[in-house]
């Protein structure tokens, strides 16, 4: 008759922090969809500007008596934008940054089904610079639109708001996905081992 040995076994146990961060992304990729779709952004006293649809004003006037106003929406963004290539800096801007955090997410859960430590790591580390440059571009569109309308009155619409949530929940993600690069998400059991057994 033998005595029990005892064994460990190698168990991968995903951490609800890292958990966390993919959920705050995909709320960041969700929020950034929404505010792309509205014209709600910015308004002046000639109408309302968004990324896409820009919405403006026009008065019917009677010699000098305004009659009636009328709202007319385009296919036309930020009055103040800059263009490159015909096309808006700040659609730019936006389709890039979710697509910098949609891919983030996917690496990131790469990283938490790979076996090894130093595949798990690497992609992590990966997760962290796309996440670094999705906040940038964030952070440099909330700067940048206000500074295109400094010589106006003006102030933020509603989607504006949610752009500021959604850098908020991307700046989170990149902190605490630095903060917790280092944590193995492997833990060791003891066990006993029942190969063997009384003979």
């Amino acid at each position: 008759m033998y005595a029990p040995r005892a064994r460990f076994e190698r168990i991968l146990i995903v951490s609800p922090i890292k958990v966390a961060i993919i959920f705050l992304t995909s709320l960041h990729c969700l929020f950034l969809f929404l505010a792309f779709l509205t014209s709600f952004w910015i308004e002046t006293n000639r109408g309302h500007y968004g990324p896409l649809f820009s919405c403006e004003k026009h008065y019917h006037r009677n010699n000098t008596i305004i009659i009636s106003m009328t709202i007319e929406c385009r296919r036309n963004g930020f009055s103040y934008d800059i263009q490159i290539f015909s096309i808006s800096l700040i659609i730019l801007l936006l389709i890039l940054s979710f697509l910098l955090s949609f891919i983030s997410v996917i690496v990131s859960k790469l990283s938490l089904s790979r076996n090894s430590f130093s595949k798990r790591h690497q992609y992590w580390l990966c997760t962290i610079i796309l996440l670094l440059f999705a906040t940038i571009i964030d952070c440099f569109i909330l700067v940048f639109l206000p500074l295109s309308y400094r010589n106006q009155v003006y102030h933020f619409r509603w989607a504006y708001g949610v752009h500021c949530g959604a850098t908020l929940f991307i700046s989170v993600s990149l902190i605490t996905a630095i903060l917790s690069s280092n944590i193995d998400d492997v833990q060791y059991v003891e066990t006993i081992d029942e190969s063997i057994i009384e003979k």
